[in-house]
């Protein structure tokens, strides 16, 4: 099943989609113009590269042609399908309507057929769901899937060739096209102004989420990063038979592979039932998500070390952990014995970038939003994964999915796979975060962390205290019998 975009969309991002349960609101804005007026002015890669907008780290969206308009959607690798609202006018009425299930919620209409323009290619007669528009779902906006086929929600009505999503035809129709794709996510500097520039060419930078909001490949991968091919293919793991609707671009975390804060490895017991080493975790990518979800055991392992955090239900957005902004912290995920550590400034978000104000923690600092979110929603009773490593992690690496015989008909023999280029170095990383958040004075030195030896510490206090007030008590009662017995004498 498609999940990701609303749990996703954003988990707390730019939730204009039939008010999501746990999202903020942020409108879209929707644009349509012709596909090929498009092309000529915010296009300039190219074939094969498409940009990406990011809004704020909380959503990333691209531009693309339909039935010769354009239309901006939100990139999503959690689910399969394409949407639009409002109305394509070159377009094929199927007869056949559908509706698209997200982890929170659905959305509905009709399954129309359009020439699709994507990062270079041209697909005719693709098959998207028209949905109507109106305050939630903003005219020209969208969704655009890009998960395994198997999980299509139009394909199961239409059938195929015909209802197959976009990259499943992209590289159908091409076999001189490699079956993957590439997601580069960049992360927001604080110039608000570069969130809505398209014609952004790619700026060589040592830190490219520095400077670039990021960009899709179809089939090609980026020059500058090209050493991605060199990387462990991480094979993609698969739901059994009868769940095959459940399929994700989901791989095997490293045994002890998500290192804490305190240096120390955090346990982890996955709940997936097909996976033989149940202390590998099943982990999803999903660019879609703006907040990665986790058990409530790792996020609490993650931030209840730090002094003045506190777990916290908030409306619109659900269970997080509040911490001071000015605290840092760091975690690093293991992948096929390869460390990707992960940027600061992605482990905690400033409330006003979800439209929240006021944040204090329980000792009165300024509070920040921990990214890594308790699940926000069940996923049943036989999971098939156990973490979504959403946009604060996939900032911090370039990502290569590689289909391979995923695609109907492929003549690709090898079994699908990930690759993972780690894009984030500590100590850059780190005077980022002095930066932006300390204002460029390094005070992370004087934040230590809770100790076991504080709790045991804690432990201590509490029996003394105990022990005294019943040793008060003691005395008590037998200073009184011992006068009630004076008394009795006399």
């Amino acid at each position: 099943m498609a999940w990701s975009f609303i749990a996703l969309v954003l988990c707390i991002a730019t939730a204009s989609i039939d008010n999501v349960v746990q999202a903020v609101h942020i409108p879209i804005r929707g644009t349509r113009g012709t596909a090929s007026k498009f092309r000529r002015q915010h296009n300039p890669l190219r074939p094969g590269t498409l940009l990406l907008v990011n809004s704020g780290d909380i959503s990333y969206y691209a531009e693309i042609g339909l039935g010769n308009q354009s239309f901006r959607v939100l990139v999503d690798t959690g689910s399969s399908d394409l949407w639009v609202s409002g109305s394509v006018l070159k377009s094929i009425d199927t007869g056949k309507d559908a509706s698209i299930q997200y982890a929170a919620n659905k959305v509905e209409g009709s399954i129309k057929q359009a020439t699709l323009e994507f990062a270079g290619h041209v697909v005719a007669d693709q098959a998207f769901l028209e949905i109507p528009s109106g305050s939630v779902n903003t005219e020209g906006q969208g969704i655009l899937g890009l998960g395994p086929g198997s999980s299509s929600f139009i394909s199961d009505k239409l059938g195929l060739p015909a209802g197959a999503p976009a990259l499943d035809r992209i590289f159908a129709q091409n076999r001189s096209v490699p079956n993957y794709f590439t997601v580069l996510l960049g992360r927001h500097t604080g110039d608000l102004r570069s969130l809505y520039r398209l014609d952004l060419m790619l700026i060589q930078s040592p830190d490219p989420t520095d400077s670039f909001n990021g960009s899709i490949t179809v089939g090609e991968v980026l020059k500058d990063y090209a050493a991605i091919l060199d990387e462990t293919k991480l094979n993609i793991t698969t739901v059994p038979g009868n769940m095959i609707e459940e399929q994700h671009l989901q791989v095997l975390l490293d045994t002890d592979g998500l290192i804490g804060p305190d240096g120390h490895s955090i346990q982890i017991e996955s709940n997936v039932t097909q996976t033989e080493n149940r202390k590998q975790a099943t982990v999803v990518f999903d660019c879609g998500f703006t907040l990665p979800q986790v058990t409530r055991s790792v996020a609490e392992a993650i931030y209840s070390k730090f002094f003045g955090s506190k777990f916290t239900q908030l409306p619109g957005l659900g269970g997080v952990w509040i911490l001071p902004c000015e605290q840092e912290v760091n975690i690093t995920f293991s992948f096929g014995g390869k460390l990707y550590p992960i940027h600061p400034l992605d482990m905690s978000i400033e409330p006003s970038a979800v439209n929240l104000t006021g944040f204090q923690t329980p000792s009165g600092e300024k509070g920040c939003i921990g990214t890594f979110q308790p699940f926000t929603y069940d996923r049943g009773s036989n999971p098939t994964y156990d973490m979504v490593l959403g946009m604060a992690f996939m900032r911090n690496v370039y990502s290569l999915f590689d289909y391979g015989d995923f695609i109907r008909d492929s003549t690709e023999v090898e079994n699908a796979y990930v690759q993972l280029h780690s894009l984030t170095d500590p100590a850059e990383a780190h005077a980022d975060f002095v930066s932006v958040r300390l204002g460029g004075v390094d005070t992370t030195g004087d934040r230590g962390l809770k100790s076991e030896n504080d709790a045991r510490k804690k432990s201590i206090y509490y029996v003394i205290a105990i022990v005294a007030v019943v040793a008060i008590l003691t005395l008590a009662v037998v200073v009184y019998i011992w006068r009630r017995r004076r008394r009795g004498r006399r």
